[in-house]
């Protein structure tokens, strides 16, 4: 790819300040400017680091994180210890040894790059962001160039990132303040599954129904926390299709049956510099009476025979006369009621009805 104009660059940089989806292209473009074969972007607050890449390096990108690689990365942990330098360069942080055996400089050579040349930029809040160029490991490291280059965008990165950092912030806070005024509990999630924030509503089930663990947000019920988790791990939008996206889980105390519904962040909603991967909202159920076919297929992702075969189980019906009544034979009957099992996270029929049809609540005084 041909180099831009530097003012091509810097108009990239600006646009992406507003138009958040446009960061993976303007990073690109900074890649491309220094000789490079594209970019990454770490972003650091409070305690959690995420990032992404220029477009032709996402897939790389995406499966390197995957791998859990993200959780050690030692090339940011001694930029951060270099505050005097605010470009480096691996052979700034590395002695030559180090970078021909470390298994960490062999990792990222395995993905096709390995020389790299960084900004480091801090932003407000204690949080920062290290603009990462990079080039193949076969080729030669970067030279003073690049870094007299970088130096030279440092001011714009800077604004644009604070820019943006602010408004992916507000659009969160605007999206739960929505579903407050609703009086409906909802919290974003990083890509990773840890909990980014919640509303009230929501807060009051964290600790009786869902665990804020470190590694990602968590259900207590077991059954339901492996749905959760199979569906955090099938974000990508090229795994959604197949996955569980609704929830359930059985009343407890203090509450009715909830459906979590797991709801991902695409396109424009997915803030890179927000670090959000998805929305989480939680429908609590009524607790005294069963619920209608159609809306047991909306809120727990079944298909109609599957959600009719759920009712009539859930009403008292046996195998048998689900049979007779829909005229399907026992065999298809029972491999509906195996889907409904896997996509609801029971394992008996006694379950089924204790989700779908709770015991009635006492009346009030």
């Amino acid at each position: 790819m041909a180099a831009f104009d530097d003012l091509d660059v810097l108009d990239g940089l600006y646009e992406a300040a507003v138009l958040p989806e446009l960061w993976p292209e303007a990073i690109a473009r900074c890649g491309v400017q220094v000789g490079g074969i594209g970019a990454v972007m770490f972003m650091a607050r409070a305690g959690q680091t995420h990032g992404f890449s220029s477009p032709n390096l996402k897939s790389r990108f995406d499966e390197w994180v995957a791998s859990g690689a993200m959780a050690y990365n030692p090339r940011i942990e001694r930029a951060m210890a270099r505050p005097d330098l605010p470009v480096v360069r691996d052979q700034d942080l590395f002695t030559m040894e180090e970078i021909e055996t470390l298994p960490y400089f062999q990792t990222v050579r395995s993905y096709g790059v390995g020389w790299s040349v960084a900004l480091k930029q801090p932003l407000p809040d204690d949080a920062f962001t290290i603009l990462s160029l990079e080039r193949p490991g076969t080729e030669e490291p970067f030279g003073d160039d690049a870094v007299r280059w970088l130096l030279g965008m440092k001011p714009h990165v800077a604004r644009a990132a604070v820019a943006s950092t602010r408004l992916a912030l507000e659009r969160l806070a605007a999206t739960l303040n929505a579903f407050t005024a609703l009086g409906i509990p909802a919290a974003t999630l990083a890509p990773g599954g840890r909990m980014i924030d919640a509303n009230p509503a929501f807060g009051r089930f964290v600790g009786t129904v869902f665990l804020d663990r470190r590694v990602r947000l968590g259900l207590i019920e077991r059954g339901a926390d492996t749905l959760l988790g199979e569906a955090l791990a099938r974000l990508h939008r090229h795994l959604w299709s197949k996955a569980v996206g609704s929830i359930p889980v059985r009343a407890g105390e203090g509450h009715g049956p909830l459906v979590v519904h797991v709801v991902p962040m695409r396109r424009s909603a997915h803030d890179v510099f927000a670090g959000a991967g998805a929305l989480l909202v939680v429908s609590e159920l009524g607790a005294t009476q069963t619920l209608d076919a159609a809306l047991i297929q909306a809120l727990f992702d079944l298909t109609p025979a599957e959600a009719r075969v759920a009712r009539m189980l859930a009403e008292g019906a046996t195998i048998d006369e689900v049979s007779v009544a829909l005229g399907l034979s026992d065999s298809t009957v029972r491999g509906h009621l195996k889907a409904v099992f896997r996509k609801c996270g029971v394992h008996r029929q006694s379950e089924l009805v204790a989700l779908l049809r709770p015991p009635l609540r006492p009346a009030g005084p």
